[in-house]
């Protein structure tokens, strides 16, 4: 049975690497969208996917452990317990900040995209204006023809 603990333990500082990686990659997401430097942040977002694949996995590893009777576990002493347990709540916490990360740099990449498009509208619109006042337009449709048959 403390051989079932011990993975369980291992799989909880799993899942704390992965959370510690992903609010790091998170960090430097929000760097990223708020200097533009939209390549850089597209290495990031795939490193990102990676850690939540990882993640996904220690999800996956985890499952057996949901269903047990926390106190029918038998560890191999008190430490081993509480250093889950502490995993446990850090990796909670954690996981909450990754979430509010995302979200920011979700509202952060949208505001981006709006100044971007109120840039390129303004860009657009003063092109057409130039356009307009610089287009003369055929030759023949400056010419006014007053001459009529009868």
């Amino acid at each position: 049975m403390t051989q079932t603990t011990t993975k369980l333990v291992e799989c909880m500082v799993r899942k704390h690497d992965c959370l510690t990686q992903l609010l790091a990659l998170g960090a430097r997401q929000r760097e990223l969208i708020e200097t533009g430097e939209m390549t850089q942040l597209l290495n990031v977002l795939a490193e990102k996917q990676r850690s939540i694949a990882l993640l996904h996995e220690c999800e996956q590893d985890l499952d057996p452990f949901r269903d047990d009777d926390p106190a029918r576990r038998v560890w191999a002493g008190e430490a081993e317990r509480l250093h889950c347990a502490g995993l446990q709540g850090r990796c909670e916490r954690m996981f909450e900040e990754v979430l509010a990360c995302e979200k920011h740099c979700e509202e952060a990449l949208r505001r981006r995209r709006d100044e971007t498009a109120k840039q390129l509208s303004a860009v657009h619109t003063g092109g057409a204006v130039h356009n307009a006042y610089t287009d003369t337009g055929p030759a023949s449709a400056s010419i006014l023809d007053l001459s009529a048959e009868f």
